[in-house]
């Protein structure tokens, strides 16, 4: 018997960039690297000074989720999508450019300027809570190939954002960890050593993973499916031909039957910076987003980056919780019960109930 999701009104609360060392590990380095090309694109202006989380981030998010209560008793559930390693700037700049694969900073650790004391406790007193659940983003996000290439080159934005211990550049913006443009072979290893340091950190496999940049290919579905990673985030965001078609066909007839598991089209929540109801990606849109998703016979994957939560400018961050917040009151106002990935397939494969 296929589950109700319309009676269950399930909420799925995906958000991406957890542990990723990018974009601005401080003030100074946005202010040097504001007039390169990636920082002045259209995301670089919405994401220049977002950053890595510290341990005051994590707990004012675990305070949030912990005022609510979904229709089951239980507090929402972050399902925080992790990266796992940053790049080892003080060895690339020390040992060159002229390699294969780039050397990296495993988490929980983290290069100098990145550094975020408190932090990893914040993580494990956060998952010991209830409302964080890590799923995998990746290795280390980057296209390594594609940024290695452009720092043998000389690309100025390249350099001189290593100095500033950030990867961001015009190269990197242009693709992705598992974009089929990087080398096969590596896209491979990429995956198998982040599920392999995942496991290892939080003591089970994956349940879930969202390819960074929304970039793969046939070959990343089928590592997925041999490493055991059972469920598939962001199908519906996928670029190329057909974009649009793809997410409509998935909005109106999932579940699709794919192996990985493949969840719903996403639902944007993106206050930036922004705390009132109405703004375009506000709380309002997502919450009639939600709704529609119910109606439908499926479950609300709303989508909620990092950089709403995890800024330079504090006020920034306090805006993307009061927008939080709102939304939370308004989906528990419905009597929302909050899921993982992994849930919704466990509903949906087991056909009996997703609790």
């Amino acid at each position: 018997m296929r589950l109700d999701w319309s009676r269950l009104r399930a909420v799925v609360l995906e958000s991406d960039d957890w542990g990723l060392c990018a974009w601005s590990p401080d003030e100074a380095a946005h202010r040097a690297l504001s007039g390169t090309p990636a920082f002045a694109s259209p995301a670089g202006r919405v994401y220049g000074r977002s950053t890595l989380e510290s341990a005051a981030d994590v707990l004012a998010l675990r305070e949030t989720l912990l005022a609510f209560r979904g229709a089951d008793g239980s507090p929402p559930v972050w399902q925080a999508n992790t990266v796992m390693a940053a790049p080892d700037h003080e060895r690339l700049v020390r040992e060159g450019f002229e390699r294969d694969e780039l050397p990296l900073v495993l988490l929980p650790e983290t290069p100098p300027r990145w550094r975020r004391p408190g932090l990893w406790e914040a993580f494990l007193g956060s998952i010991e809570a209830g409302v964080w659940w890590p799923e995998l983003h990746g290795l280390h996000h980057l296209p390594a190939q594609a940024w290695l290439a452009a720092l043998r080159r000389g690309d100025a934005d390249a350099r001189l954002a290593l100095e500033h211990q950030c990867p961001v550049c015009e190269a990197v913006e242009a693709s992705g960890e598992y974009d089929p443009r990087e080398p096969a072979a590596a896209r491979t290893r990429s995956l198998e050593r982040a599920v392999a340091h995942f496991t290892g950190l939080f003591g089970r496999p994956p349940g879930s993973l969202c390819p960074p940049d929304y970039r793969w290919d046939a070959r990343l579905v089928d590592d997925a499916r041999r490493l055991g990673v059972p469920v598939l985030q962001g199908a519906g965001e996928r670029g190329g031909s057909w974009a649009r078609a793809r997410r409509l066909l998935r909005r109106w007839r999932w579940p699709t039957g794919e192996r990985p598991f493949a969840m719903p089209p996403r639902i944007a929540f993106e206050p930036r910076g922004d705390a009132s109801p109405g703004s375009r990606l506000g709380a309002a849109r997502a919450h009639a987003a939600a709704r529609a998703a119910w109606r439908r016979g499926q479950p609300a994957v709303v989508s909620t980056h990092r950089h709403n939560y995890a800024h330079l400018d504090p006020a920034w961050s306090e805006a993307g919780r009061a927008a939080l917040r709102d939304l939370l009151r308004r989906l528990c106002g419905d009597g929302a019960v909050f899921l993982t990935d992994a849930k919704v397939r466990e509903g949906v494969l087991g056909g009996g109930g997703a609790a």
